[in-house]
């Protein structure tokens, strides 16, 4: 599959991008991390094309690296604003300060710090990721009676739990320790189905932001 068929398809995340900004105005506030993640995103696919395009690699790793931190800042802040935290700031600031620690600590045992593969880290915020959506699912299942395929949350979960399974999967094909005993048809096709998987997650964040609820309008009884 050629590099711009796989960007063109990266893409797709510009419709979840297009409905959450004509939804902004109207939707539950907590989910305006989501739309901010899904924003940020779509900038980061455009400037890592350029980047490419010019044959700067080690500057499109840059923006990867700093990507992944702020993927999993964005995640985190909208499953606390979820509730996933019991809405505990302190449990919160520990989890995004422990995190950035781990970022900071990867980058540099890096062999080029910043401008080589955090590899490592997106394998471990990957995981938090799954885990914190699985423990909302499971939320979800024994809270919610009916109503959940119109349920943003579900569809956000789901797609953050097949994204970061095969994502990992990926980080640890390009490990050293593991480099050499993956065949590299078998990374080629791999990349590809991660391409396809990416088309299908994006269009699943798309369906979720049209499920987003609405905020909800306090009035006060005199």
């Amino acid at each position: 599959m050629s590099l711009t068929l796989k960007f063109w398809l990266s893409l797709s995340i510009v419709f979840a991008v297009i409905i959450g900004v004509i939804r902004f105005r109207k939707i539950d506030p907590s989910y305006y991390p989501f739309i901010y993640r899904v924003s940020l995103s779509l900038v980061v696919e455009l400037i890592r094309r350029v980047l490419l395009l010019q044959n700067n690699n080690i500057a499109a790793t840059l923006v990867t690296n700093l990507f992944s931190l702020a993927d999993f800042l964005l995640f985190a802040w909208l499953f606390h604003h979820w509730g996933l935290f019991k809405r505990d700031r302190r449990l919160f600031s520990g989890i995004i300060s422990g995190f950035f620690i781990i970022w900071v600590v990867t980058t540099y045992a890096s062999p080029n710090h910043f401008f080589s593969a955090n590899l490592y880290f997106r394998i471990i915020y990957s995981f938090a990721l799954i885990f914190f959506s699985v423990t909302t699912l499971n939320s979800l299942i024994i809270n919610t009676r009916s109503g959940m395929l119109r349920n943003a949350k579900f569809w956000i979960c789901i797609g953050i739990i097949i994204f970061y399974t095969l994502f990992i999967i990926i980080c640890a094909t390009q490990l050293s320790v593991l480099k050499e005993n993956v065949s590299k048809d078998f990374q080629r096709q791999f990349y590809d189905i991660m391409v396809f998987c990416n088309l299908f997650v994006n269009l699943l964040y798309a369906g979720a932001a049209l499920w987003i609820p609405r905020k909800k309008v306090f009035s006060t009884v005199y």
